[in-house]
C-alpha cells in the first residue's frame, strides 16, 4: 500500500460557522487497484447534530466499492477495509448510507465528476437533555474510509465534496476548500510535492475570480523584496522559499476598491452595530493587530482623500488565515485581499 499526496489535508484550524471536510489519508494498492480515502471533519462546534455529505467522483475512471456490512451504530460491526468504517466515535445516529448516484444535477459544480456517493447522518433525540444528541462529540473526527476501484490509471483522478444544506448544522456551511476540485495522482507520493499556487479574489457574495496576468511583490521586513509573476491566476514557480509581511502589485494603478462604504463597515464593527469576520475583517484590520480600531479607520480615510495610498494586500488561505510564507512545495488556493477594502469591492483591474 502506498500513501499518495493529499490535495485536501486537514486545515491548520477550524473556521467559525464552517464545516471543513478533509482527507486524512489517501492510500493506493496497485495490485488490487483499490483507492482508499479517509474522510475527516474539522469544525469549531462539538454539537453538530446532522451532516449531509456527497463525495463526487469520475465514474469513467473509478467505481465505488460498496461496504458489505454497513452500520450506523457501534454495537453493530462494520467490515474494516470494505468501504465505510468507524463512522461514530460515540453515541447513536440514524441516517442513510453511502448510496451511489449519478450526478445529473451537477451538485458539486464540476464537469470533472459524473457520480457521487450520498450519505447523511442525524443524531437521535436524547430525552435526558430534551435535545438532539451531539454528534460526533468532537471538533475533529474521522468520518469514514471509503474505497474505490480504479479502472483507468492513465491520468489523475477527480473527486470533490458537496453538502445538502438541509442536513447541515443551522448557520453552518461547508468550507470553500472542502468544495474545491480534488485531483489524485496515482504516481504522486507525499515526497513528490510540487508547487501549485493559485490566486484569486472574492466579492462580498463569495463570487471568486482568478487574478489576471500581473506581478506580485512579496515584501519582507527587510529590503529583500521578491517579485513573482502570475499567469492565468497561477503563481510562477518560486526559485526560493519566501517569508513576507504582505504583498503589493508591481503597479499601483489598479482599482483598490477603498471607499467611504469601507469606513462605514469599520465603524459599525467598532461600535458593535455589526461584526466583520473572515476576509472582510482581514481587510478592515489594516495594521494586522487582530482588531478593527480607529487607527484603521484613519488609514482608510487618508487613502480616500489622497494623503496616503494603502498599497498592502494580504494573502489568506481557505481558513481565512493570513499567509506569510510560501515554499517551492506549497500547494494552495489563496485569496488576495486589498487592505482597507472591507466590502471586498476591489476588482484589481488596471485603470491606466
Amino acid at each position: 500500500m502506498a500513501e499518495l499526496y493529499n490535495f485536501l489535508p486537514k486545515p491548520s484550524q477550524a473556521t467559525a460557522n464552517q464545516l471543513s471536510v478533509y482527507l486524512d489519508e489517501v492510500n493506493w494498492v496497485s495490485d488490487t487497484n483499490l483507492l482508499t480515502l479517509s474522510v475527516g471533519l474539522l469544525t469549531d462546534a462539538s454539537d453538530v447534530t446532522s451532516l449531509g455529505l456527497n463525495l463526487h467522483y469520475d465514474g469513467s475512471k473509478v467505481s465505488y466499492t460498496a461496504d458489505t456490512a454497513y452500520s450506523l451504530t457501534q454495537s453493530q460491526a462494520d467490515t474494516v477495509g470494505q468501504g465505510v468504517d468507524n463512522i461514530l466515535t460515540s453515541g447513536l445516529s440514524s441516517g442513510a448510507g453511502h448510496t451511489q448516484k449519478s450526478d445529473t444535477s451537477d451538485l458539486d459544480g464540476s464537469s470533472l465528476t459524473t457520480a457521487y456517493v450520498d450519505a447523511y447522518w442525524t443524531t437521535t433525540y436524547d430525552a435526558s437533555t430534551s435535545s438532539m444528541s451531539a454528534w460526533p462529540g468532537s471538533t475533529d473526527v474521522k468520518l469514514y474510509d471509503i474505497n474505490f476501484t480504479v479502472t483507468d490509471t492513465s491520468s489523475p483522478l477527480s473527486f470533490g465534496f458537496s453538502a445538502d444544506s438541509n442536513d447541515l448544522k443551522e448557520g453552518y456551511s461547508l468550507s470553500t476548500a472542502s468544495q474545491n476540485d480534488i485531483s489524485i495522482d496515482l504516481t504522486l507520493t507525499p515526497d513528490d510535492v510540487v508547487q501549485a499556487i493559485t490566486l484569486g479574489y472574492e466579492d462580498s457574495a463569495g463570487e471568486r475570480t482568478a487574478l489576471g496576468n500581473q506581478s506580485l511583490v512579496f515584501v519582507s521586513s527587510g529590503s529583500d523584496n521578491t517579485t513573482v509573476s502570475m499567469t492565468g491566476g497561477t503563481l510562477a514557480t518560486l526559485s526560493q522559499d519566501l517569508s513576507f509581511t504582505h504583498v503589493e502589485f508591481s503597479s499601483q494603478s489598479y482599482d483598490h476598491g477603498v471607499a467611504i462604504s469601507d469606513v462605514v463597515l469599520q465603524l459599525r464593527d467598532i461600535v458593535g452595530l455589526s461584526t466583520l469576520s473572515g476576509t472582510q475583517k482581514v481587510a478592515a484590520d489594516i495594521n494586522g493587530d487582530g482588531t478593527v480600531a480607529i487607527s484603521d479607520v484613519v488609514s482608510t480615510l487618508r487613502h480616500i482623500v489622497g494623503l496616503d495610498t494603502i498599497e498592502q494586500c494580504a494573502l489568506v488561505d481557505s481558513s481565512d488565515q493570513v499567509v506569510t510564507s510560501l515554499t517551492s512545495a506549497t500547494v494552495a488556493d489563496l485569496t488576495l485581499i486589498q487592505l482597507g477594502d472591507a466590502d471586498l469591492s476591489s476588482t484589481f483591474v488596471d485603470i491606466t
